[in-house]
């Protein structure tokens, strides 16, 4: 084997990286979108001057081998919470030897790094090379339909918790009972069999959305509701929103929790919000609550969409969605969920989404 051919396959070789553009202020771009009014996140609007259009080019990931570009992919982290990763492309001639491996880490790295609580991507049923690909790096499939939607968790306080106390915890992937929804459950395997039925010792997720943008109906996937039962803990929370607004209009926003166990459960949340987006009532957005046993939280709250919000965001995303974000602060059990609404496009928001017809292809 000869120098060059050890060099490319070794992966040590892979440099993986945004690309220098990128790196000079795109990133402070994607911070200020957000949700700079989150208490502690502290993103700020940067004076760049980068349109929509000059930041399609600057969120591209490329992996080098000697110098040469041998593959790339977009991370389209543009708004909280959520980031996802599309248009994956990897040179036929260096396939197989770890670059798209190299790729993937490197968009999951960053987007940790820039505070996103979770990121997704769709690809192909049939493409058993890219669900290879993606289960290395540690995601997870979320929903099944016309494509594959698969997911990873960045920050759920709640699910390493669990896991911590069940390390032999067993998951599964299913269907949900609603349309759209998929639940993701792990659940202890060494329980009695009437506690498992009862559903002690498990954590559900309920991913909400279609499996690609072609069964989506525009909305993009969310993280509708979650619940929890380990130990002494049983807890139970959902967030939905109406479906459609108009650009200058509201929707309402429904926010339930239940503490279904036999202590108390003191804790509180806040409600995230995107730029553009306000709370038109006189509810600050957030409270702490002290729940006995068998009692529940309901909040409804309106969300107003402002004159001001950024409608070329609309032009540079795979969804004409934007989540809003319930984080509910309980200690270890902390966790969040995420609801999307779907905002109508104006002309200023109307515009072809520039992608590569080779995609998804490690």
């Amino acid at each position: 084997m000869s120098h060059n051919s050890a060099d490319l396959r070794s992966e040590q070789a892979i440099v993986a990286e945004t690309r220098d553009a990128f790196s000079r202020h795109g990133e402070e771009l994607v911070r200020a979108r957000y949700a700079p009014q989150i208490a502690g996140r502290g993103f700020t609007w940067p004076a760049t001057g980068v349109t929509a259009e000059d930041y399609l080019d600057k969120e591209k990931i490329v992996a080098r081998i000697g110098g040469v570009v041998v593959g790339r992919a977009i991370l389209e982290a543009v708004r909280y919470p959520l980031a996802e990763l599309v248009n994956l492309e990897v040179h036929p001639p260096y396939r197989g030897r770890g670059v798209g491996s190299a790729i993937v880490r490197h968009a999951v790295e960053t987007a940790a790094r820039m505070g996103f609580l979770a990121i997704h991507l769709q690809t192909d049923l049939d493409n058993v090379v890219a669900h290879r690909l993606y289960a290395r790096g540690g995601f997870l499939p979320a929903t099944r339909g016309d494509g594959l939607r698969i997911w990873q968790f960045l920050n759920l306080p709640a699910l390493a918790q669990f896991l911590h106390d069940h390390p032999m915890a067993l998951f599964e992937s299913a269907a949900g009972a609603g349309s759209r929804e998929h639940i993701l459950r792990w659940q202890e395997p060494w329980g009695e069999a009437s506690a498992q039925a009862a559903g002690e010792d498990e954590l559900s997720v309920t991913l909400t959305g279609g499996s690609c943008q072609h069964d989506s109906d525009g909305l993009g996937p969310g993280v509708g509701a979650l619940r929890l039962r380990s130990g002494r803990i049983h807890i139970a929370a959902k967030l939905d929103a109406t479906p459609e607004a108009c650009i200058g209009g509201s929707f309402t926003a429904h926010l339930a929790f239940a503490n279904e166990g036999d202590e108390e459960m003191t804790g509180g949340f806040r409600l995230g919000l995107n730029p553009g987006f306000r709370i038109a009532s006189d509810h600050p957005g957030g409270e702490r609550f002290s729940l006995k046993p068998g009692t529940n939280l309901e909040r409804t709250l309106t969300i107003e969409i402002e004159p001001s919000f950024p409608s070329d965001v609309l032009r540079i995303c795979s969804y004409p969605s934007v989540p809003i974000t319930a984080e509910f602060l309980l200690g270890d059990h902390t966790f969040w969920l995420a609801a999307q609404v779907r905002i109508e496009k104006t002309d200023s928001a109307v515009g072809d989404r520039r992608e590569s017809p080779l995609q998804d292809q490690p």
